[in-house]
């Protein structure tokens, strides 16, 4: 990827090059009048553009390399983007002699068709301030995404999941690595990225796993133990004693039958978000080495 100062320099070299040719063609009048001035339009415009779209750039980088905020290194180069993007549309009204009074006048009209004809571009831009102006997201966050209109294969809990207290989340779920006026990025879990418009994702409901309201999990974990192994009486303060370098948020109970030979011991611990995995399988696995025990009917470690 080129560094600032070298697109800089193209753009310098963009810049002479267009300027020549302007010069070129109108001191000799090659050209009628009329494509004289589209050359002048089209000059503003392509130079126009490209400064505006490194400058920005050069800005975001900038913002980054600083460690700013995730809004701050979003709003302050886009604002650059846009205001570069009216500069040039000024400087192409100048170039065909269209006052700010004739503009006025035919703005209505225009404002008119141009608001139907771009509907969905200015509904994804204006989706895409509220979204950076209120944190709807922010880049880093990992979440997931729940619109019928993005496409994803509901999963079924398996048959032996019957009795479980779990549920399986839908939709698609990634880390936000980039929003712009337009739409936003995820990466999804696979490695694949995710190009959202913004009025799509500011009508989903969003599940964020990087909450700043709460840093824990709730994980509800569930194991059946066979009743002719076990003492009813005291099942439960055994599947305690098994969990007490865990923080038990709700249980043990006796949930559930799952036939007439096992019956279903529930809880749920407290992890931390960025572990639960982890912490989820530690505690399940001394209760699968608690049941294990009871089975072979060995004492408890």
């Amino acid at each position: 990827m080129l560094k600032f100062y070298q697109k800089f320099t193209i753009g310098i070299l963009l810049g002479f090059t267009l300027f020549a040719i302007n010069i070129v063609i109108l001191e000799k009048n090659l050209l009628p009048t009329i494509y004289e001035t589209a050359l002048k339009a089209s000059s503003i415009v392509i130079g126009g553009i490209y400064f505006t779209i490194i400058f920005s750039d050069g800005i975001r980088e900038i913002l980054i390399k600083e460690k700013n905020s995730s809004q701050v290194s979003i709003v302050i180069p886009n604002v650059v983007k846009y205001v570069g993007y009216i500069l040039v549309f000024i400087g192409v009204l100048a170039v065909f002699g269209v006052t700010s009074a004739e503009a006025l006048a035919g703005g209505t009209f225009a404002g008119l068709i141009l608001g139907l004809a771009l509907q969905p571009v200015l509904e994804n831009f204006f989706a895409g301030i509220l979204i950076i102006s209120t944190g709807f997201i922010s880049i880093g966050d990992h979440v997931r995404v729940l619109n019928s209109q993005i496409p994803y294969v509901p999963a079924n809990l398996p048959p032996y999941k019957f009795f479980s207290r779990e549920y399986i989340e839908q939709g698609l779920e990634g880390t936000v690595v980039e929003i712009d006026l337009f739409y936003s990025r995820l990466l999804l879990e696979n490695g694949r990225e995710l190009r959202i418009p913004n009025s799509l994702l500011l009508k989903s409901s969003v599940i964020d796993y990087t909450s700043k309201l709460s840093k824990n999990i709730y994980v509800s974990l569930r194991v059946e133990f066979p009743l002719d192994k076990v003492d009813l009486s005291t099942l439960e303060e055994q599947v305690k004693d098994s969990l007490k370098e865990f923080e038990i948020e709700e249980g043990p109970y006796l949930s559930e039958q799952s036939d007439k030979d096992n019956v279903i011991v529930s809880l749920r611990i407290v992890a931390d978000v960025n572990s639960w995995k982890r912490t989820k399988s530690d505690a399940l696995r001394e209760l699968l080495y608690l049941r294990s025990k009871m089975i072979k009917g060995q004492t408890l470690r």
